[in-house]
């Protein structure tokens, strides 16, 4: 007697999509590239691991950039590599030396913001932000 198992059911749909488009300006410096990267929420925001992240060489003052995420919250951090080495140069005590920023602008005063301060949402639509520079 042969016993069959049907692999048949409901189909599963995969997470709708979203689209997150970031505007990126007042690049002052027309050289090196912009990273920008996407996150969940997370405990050590902005040191946490993005879910997605982006980096576009610097040929204009203003640049924009997508991803395909789902809805839910979000935060945004951005930053110039101005000398295109690699990483965010700092100062005494922590403070970037090149530009950078953050979703909803925030501006942190001593330390890093919180993914709380800085959360967005997506919905199932499309959605913009857009990041000044510091």
């Amino acid at each position: 007697m042969a016993c069959y198992v049907s692999l048949s059911g409901p189909p599963v749909q995969a997470p709708a999509k979203s689209s997150l488009t970031v505007d990126v300006h007042n690049i002052k410096e027309l050289s090196g590239n912009i990273s920008v990267a996407v996150f969940k929420p997370c405990e050590k925001f902005p040191d946490c691991k993005p879910v997605d992240g982006k980096r576009i060489d610097v040929k204009k003052n203003r640049i924009q950039v997508s991803f395909d995420v789902e809805p839910g919250e979000y935060a945004v951090a951005v930053y110039h590599d101005v000398n295109d080495n690699g990483k965010l140069d700092k100062k005494l005590f922590g403070i970037p030396k090149e530009p950078y920023g953050f979703s909803n602008n925030y501006r942190p005063l001593v330390s890093a913001p919180s993914f709380k301060d800085c959360r967005i949402s997506v919905g199932t639509g499309d959605t913009a932000i857009s990041i000044k520079l510091l």
